[in-house]
């Protein structure tokens, strides 16, 4: 990309995780930054502390002057900071085109894509190449412990590896021209962007195709048939190792005509991992479950692809401090452990619920994201959320993008639930000032609390 020093930069939507990220970028460019967004948060916040000027709302006239604007794939168009720089002939980049144009200052550059599991598996590879010694930028779609959303430990040489997560909402990866493209699975989470899963399948196969190396899972419960990655071309030959258990997966390696076959089997608390038949390492988390075990296989095989020697990064994944809002640990209530998750598809939902289990009795607190996903997997939801012993709240959906939809609200699916599972005990909050007086009233009767969702339900984690 062109020289960013001097530039003046306007991003808009700078409290979002990825926009927020390359404002850093950007700085450490020596680029004079600014921003807007519609709310300020703690990371508009941290970056007004190291003396950036940042407007809640909109403001076209503090675009003027500038030689780029840079906004957030959830600005409308119609933002009139947006519509100024356009109306005055100053550069606008969506987020994706500008990760795209930053990027091609590195020679590696890695996509972590995957319905589940792509942020803390960029936030697992960024602590791995920080303990061994390479030299990066990652751009984690999320915050981890360790090291926020952004980390800068380049040398400022081409030869430096460029990480970032590459989401598929609005097809926005394709964007991205990884030399090493990983996906972690391939589910439909974004029914208003995809018409079905064929769709979200042809858009990972055709992230995949442009990289040099590609990453991905195989499926052995259909007999070795690529999760992606179907359109490639890629021959699969993947050896099967012991009985099936939850962890039991292969990740397939492939550069031009050659490929490498790992595959992970969880045993005694270790997964397990083999590298073409023979046993490699074993991988041991503070705290693991199944999901984070195969995020690390991921993140283990993509250091090794980068240069990474595999027992480094499993040795360094022990200290890995996880990443917020993943099932992460809040204050308790009234004596009983609390935890936030990220979680609002089905199939995350099922494995977080699956992993607060092992605490014992669940309460849980879940918040709908968009009504479009409610509306597109709604008996899986009904199933999911009522198949439990433990009491649920549900809180009010959090329509994002998205405008009011009475057909599928929370209270529809409270109802449908109660119809399907009539002895479940659920408790249907008007805001989350209710949802929080009953975890309080009645948390001592459960093992364990769990708040669900990818909206602003992470915010009662202050109040607590």
């Amino acid at each position: 990309m062109t020289n960013l020093k001097d530039k003046k930069i306007r991003f808009i939507g700078i409290g979002g995780v990825g926009v927020n990220a390359l404002c850093k970028l950007a700085m450490d460019s020596g680029a004079e930054v600014s921003g807007s967004d519609a709310k300020l948060n703690n990371l508009c916040a941290r970056l007004m502390e190291r003396g950036v000027k940042i407007y809640e709302g909109e403001d076209a006239s503090q675009v003027k002057g500038a030689d780029m604007v840079v906004y957030s794939s959830a600005i409308k168009q119609d933002n009139a900071e947006l519509v100024y720089a356009r109306e005055h002939n100053i550069k606008a980049l969506e987020r994706q085109q500008f990760l795209r144009e930053v990027s091609k200052d590195y020679s590696q550059i890695v996509g972590i894509a995957g319905t589940h599991g792509k942020t803390t598996t960029t936030a697992m590879l960024t602590h791995i190449l920080a303990l061994c010694g390479k030299n990066f930028v990652s751009m984690i779609g999320g915050e981890s412990v360790d090291y926020g959303n952004y980390v800068n430990n380049s040398s400022g040489e081409m030869g430096d590896v460029f990480i970032t997560e590459a989401c598929e909402y609005k097809h926005n990866f394709l964007s991205l021209k990884p030399t090493v493209a990983v996906v972690t699975n391939v589910e439909c989470d974004h029914p208003d962007s995809y018409e079905n899963y064929d769709s979200v399948r042809e858009a990972f196969d055709e992230y995949l195709l442009g990289a040099e190396v590609k990453i991905f899972a195989i499926d052995r419960a259909t007999t070795n048939v690529p999760v992606c990655g179907v359109n490639t071309g890629v021959p699969i030959n993947v050896p099967v190792y012991g009985a099936n258990s939850d962890c039991d997966f292969a990740v397939l390696v492939s550069r031009g005509e050659s490929t490498r076959t790992y595959v992970a089997k969880l045993e005694d608390g270790i997964c397990r991992l083999f590298y073409d038949g023979k046993y490699l390492l074993g991988i041991q988390l503070d705290e693991a479950c199944d999901y984070n075990y195969k995020n690390a296989v991921f993140a283990i095989v993509t250091a090794e692809v980068l240069g990474v020697n595999p027992i480094c990064a499993a040795r360094a994944l022990k200290t890995f401090g996880g990443v917020k809002r993943r099932f992460e640990r809040a204050s308790d209530i009234d004596g009983k452990p609390v935890y936030f998750d990220f979680a609002h598809h089905p199939t995350e939902i099922r494995c977080v619920l699956e992993r607060a289990r092992g605490y014992g009795k669940v309460l849980k607190v879940f918040q709908p994201h968009t009504y479009t996903r409610t509306k597109a997997y709604f008996d899986d939801f009904v199933d999911v959320l009522g198949y439990d012993d433990g009491a649920l709240v549900l809180m009010p959906t959090y329509a994002a993008r998205e405008k009011f939809d009475a057909s599928c609200e929370h209270d529809v699916l409270a109802a449908a639930i109660k119809d399907r599972y009539g002895k479940l005990d659920i408790y249907v909050a008007a805001n989350s000032n209710e949802a929080l007086e009953y975890v309080r009233k009645y948390a001592h009767k459960h093992d364990v609390v769990l708040f669900i969702g990818a909206g602003d339900i992470y915010n009662i984690k202050d109040e607590i």
